[in-house]
C-alpha cells in the first residue's frame, strides 16, 4: 500500500485549520488505497525579527478581551489536542518513510507570518526531494514574490518549489507569486472542506441550538461600532448572539465543541456574521444565510473565494449592511454546481499525481 504524508496546519488551534487537514485526509483515502499520515515540519523561525512594541504589547494586554481570550483558547487547544488524536494527530511525526508528501492547504507557504509557521523550508519540500512532492490548495497568503525578494529567500523558495512533481494553490496571489518565482502555472482548486462532503460527520454530530445567530470573528477582529452593531441586530431579531471557535465578549455563548459539530451549529444558525476564509466556507458548505465583512487585510482571497462560489451578493463592507442582507434569501444552485464540477476536478488532480 502506497504512503502519503500530509504536511499542513493541522496542530493550528483553529477549526478551519483541523477540518482542512480532515478533509484532505479523507478525499485521498476515498479515492485509492493509500495509507494516509499527518506529518510534522521542523519551525526554523521567522523572517520578520521585528519584535513587537512595548506600548503595543501593553495595549494588546489592557485590552478587556485579552484575558477571557487567552482562557478560552487554552480551554480550546485542551479540547482539539484530543480531537486530533482521533484522526491519528498525537506524537510529533518528523520524517516519516512516506511514498508522497502532500502540502497544504491552507497558507503553508505563508512564510513571512511568524511562529509557529515562519520560513520554516520544509514546508516547500527541503528533506523530502527524494519522495514525490505536490501541494494541494496551498495559499501564500499575505507573502508575495516581492516579499520573497525583500528578504532574500525568493531565489531559495524558488529552487525548492521547482522540485515539486506538482503545485496546486487556492488563490490568485499564490499563483502568481509561484508564476513569478518558477514561470510554473499552478493549478487552482477549492479548500478541502468544500472537497469533502462530510455528510457522515454531520449526521454523527448534530445540535438542537436554535434562535441565534453565529459571529465568527477572530478575538479582538471586530471593531467597538462593529460589536454594537451585532449586539444592536440581535436584539431587534430576538437572537442570540454565539461565538464558535473564538472568544467574543459580545457572545451570549463562546461555543467550545468538537469541529465536526461545526457544521450543525452553522446549519442550526438563523443567519452567520464572518470576516474570515473558514468562516465564510462553513456557511457555504451548509448552504446557511450569511454575510462576510470584507476588510482591507482579507479582501484579495474572501473576493477571490466568494466570485468563485458566485456568492459576491453576500459580501459587506460596512457594518451597517448586515441587514439587508439577512432579509434576502440564498439560491444556492448555482453555488453548489460551482462545487461539484470543482471535487471532480480535486480528485483527478489527486489521482494524477499521488
Amino acid at each position: 500500500m502506497k504512503k502519503v504524508g500530509i504536511m499542513s496546519m493541522q496542530r493550528i488551534v483553529n477549526y478551519g485549520s483541523f477540518l482542512q487537514a480532515y478533509g484532505l485526509k479523507k478525499i485521498i483515502e476515498f479515492i485509492g488505497e493509500y495509507a494516509v499520515e499527518f506529518v510534522d515540519y521542523e519551525y526554523e523561525g521567522a523572517l520578520d525579527k521585528k519584535k513587537e512594541s512595548k506600548k503595543s504589547r501593553l495595549k494588546r494586554h489592557l485590552n478587556p478581551n485579552y484575558i477571557p481570550g487567552k482562557v478560552y483558547t487554552k480551554k480550546c487547544a485542551k479540547k482539539l489536542k484530543n480531537d486530533l488524536k482521533n484522526i491519528g494527530v498525537d506524537e510529533y511525526n518528523y520524517h516519516p518513510d512516506i511514498d508522497t508528501l502532500v502540502i497544504g492547504s491552507d497558507e503553508v507557504f505563508n512564510c513571512i507570518q511568524g511562529y509557529p509557521v515562519g520560513y520554516s523550508k520544509e514546508l516547500f519540500g527541503k528533506n523530502y526531494e527524494e519522495k514525490n512532492v505536490i501541494s494541494y490548495a496551498a495559499s501564500f497568503g499575505y507573502t508575495t514574490a516581492e516579499l520573497l525578494e525583500k528578504y532574500g529567500v525568493a531565489d531559495e523558495v524558488s529552487n525548492m518549489l521547482s522540485k515539486f512533481y506538482n503545485l496546486s494553490v487556492r488563490d490568485q496571489n499564490s499563483f502568481d507569486t509561484i508564476k513569478k518565482l518558477t514561470n510554473r502555472e499552478a493549478q487552482m482548486h477549492l479548500d478541502p472542506v468544500l472537497m469533502y462532503d462530510f455528510k457522515m460527520e454531520m449526521k454523527k454530530y448534530t445540535t438542537s441550538e436554535e434562535g441565534y445567530i453565529i459571529v465568527y470573528a477572530y478575538t479582538n477582529r471586530l471593531s467597538k461600532q462593529e460589536e454594537k452593531y451585532i449586539k444592536t441586530f440581535a436584539k431587534k431579531y430576538n437572537k442570540k448572539i454565539y461565538s464558535v471557535g473564538n472568544y467574543n465578549s459580545i457572545a451570549d455563548k463562546n461555543i467550545i465543541c468538537n469541529p465536526l459539530k461545526v457544521f450543525s451549529l452553522f446549519k442550526n444558525a438563523d443567519y452567520i456574521i464572518t470576516d474570515t476564509f473558514h468562516g465564510t466556507i462553513f456557511s457555504i458548505k451548509t448552504n446557511s444565510k450569511f454575510c462576510t465583512i470584507v476588510r482591507e487585510s482579507n479582501k484579495n482571497k474572501l473576493k477571490a473565494l466568494l466570485s468563485h462560489l458566485k456568492r459576491e451578493d453576500r459580501m459587506v463592507n460596512e457594518i451597517n449592511d448586515i441587514e439587508k442582507l439577512y432579509d434576502i434569501e440564498i439560491d444556492y444552485h448555482d453555488t453548489n454546481e460551482v462545487i461539484k464540477r470543482e471535487r471532480k476536478r480535486t480528485v483527478q488532480y489527486l489521482k494524477e499525481n499521488l
